[in-house]
């Protein structure tokens, strides 16, 4: 039975939404409680896995009406996750007894099976089986039966379940027979800059976990010492566990503020993204935002997304990746057309339609709610 819900004449205004500070998923939800916040909703985001930074508490506190809870709790994917992820749903259970929120947004699948008696919508922007078969090539192993038994219970119970992309929606009904009906996509967003003369540097920049091997940054590693220009690398070095990984031939910028981000791909002549796994890539949108020309992995996503904007190359071949690096370094005219190529394609993934599909979808979802419980 869903509780009777106190719909407005256009949207629902109270949303529990999970998020985690590990990638790409806390800048999601950044901007899109962002955007929500300026259309009447009250948020509560409630993070698990590790603590936000000070400057990701921050970029909460700057969003009118809109909350921040911390959880100290492993995520499901993480190794030996299932005591932290039972007692997560204690606590997200009693934040929404407080919280009294109309709709739940997940950012992950296991807790979508929990007893909410509110409308959950889960948005699916990565999971560890497709996860599998694109970096490794082979199906999850028997380690994470569990971990797919949670992720479909999850799917099944979610009153809706949203994929960024396509290829992620694809991905997602085949791992767990899915129907078409089931899964729809609302593409993830950007801030979008505006388009005034920038003065690129050359320089080639990546973003992401170095320690992550769908990102495959480690082909960096070994063709930087054959390229005329600098690769400069934003992100973490250290793996769940605390480790750290080794850098050698790349600059090394650590883990910066998304603004300061920004500015890197404001002055950046190449971006480059030789992903084997990527749902969306948040990263790739910002940088053609910035107007970066763009290198990316050849994988089914990022065609989707970027097939006409951007150069593709095989993400597991290397020397291919050194030869077009170094070519591209010489022809400022043809770095200038797919920049410019970039930047027009980044105008499809604006704030507004995708918040509007969001909300849109809300408003739907508790309609339904009011019938189930009529």
């Amino acid at each position: 039975m869903v509780d009777s819900l106190d719909i407005k004449a256009t949207t629902p205004l109270r949303l529990l939404m999970t998020t985690d500070a590990v990638g790409g998923v806390w800048q999601y939800s950044i901007d899109l409680a962002s955007e929500l916040s300026k259309r009447g909703f009250t948020i509560l985001l409630a993070s698990m896995g590790p603590r936000p930074s000070e400057v990701q508490c921050d970029q909460v506190s700057r969003i009118p009406s809109v909350q921040l809870g911390v959880g100290d709790f492993a995520l499901e994917w993480m190794p030996s996750p299932w005591k932290d992820v039972d007692s997560a749903a204690e606590w997200l259970l009693g934040l929404t007894d407080e919280f009294n929120p109309d709709l739940i947004h997940l950012n992950g699948y296991a807790h979508a099976a929990l007893p909410w008696r509110r409308p959950v919508i889960t948005v699916a922007h990565s999971c560890v089986c497709s996860w599998c078969r694109a970096v490794r090539d082979e199906p999850a192993g028997a380690e994470w039966t569990e971990y797919k038994r949670r992720v479909l219970a999850g799917l099944l119970a979610s009153t809706a379940v949203v994929a960024p992309s396509r290829s992620m929606s694809e991905s997602l009904r085949r791992e767990y027979a899915l129907s078409e009906t089931q899964v729809r996509v609302i593409h993830n967003f950007g801030r979008m800059l505006s388009r005034e003369p920038v003065s690129k540097e050359p320089f080639y920049l990546a973003s992401g976990r170095l320690w992550d091997p769908a990102k495959n940054l480690s082909i960096l590693e070994e063709i930087a010492p054959l390229l005329p220009w600098p690769i400069r690398l934003a992100g973490s070095h250290q793996d769940p566990e605390n480790k750290l990984r080794s850098i050698s031939s790349l600059v090394h910028l650590g883990v910066l503020p998304h603004s300061e981000l920004i500015k890197e791909m404001q002055r950046a002549a190449i971006f480059v993204h030789p992903a084997l796994y990527e749902p969306f890539g948040l990263a790739v949108l910002e940088a053609a935002s910035a107007g970066c020309c763009l290198v990316l992995a050849d994988i089914p996503s990022l065609r989707e997304l970027w097939d006409g904007a951007a150069l593709f190359l095989n993400p597991r071949e290397a020397e291919h990746w050194a030869v077009e690096l170094a070519d591209l370094a010489k022809q400022t005219d043809r770095r200038m057309d797919f920049g410019r190529a970039a930047f027009e394609r980044a105008q499809n993934y604006r704030a507004e339609k995708s918040v509007q599909q969001y909300v849109n979808l809300y408003r739907q979802i508790a309609e339904l709610g009011e019938e189930t419980a009529a």
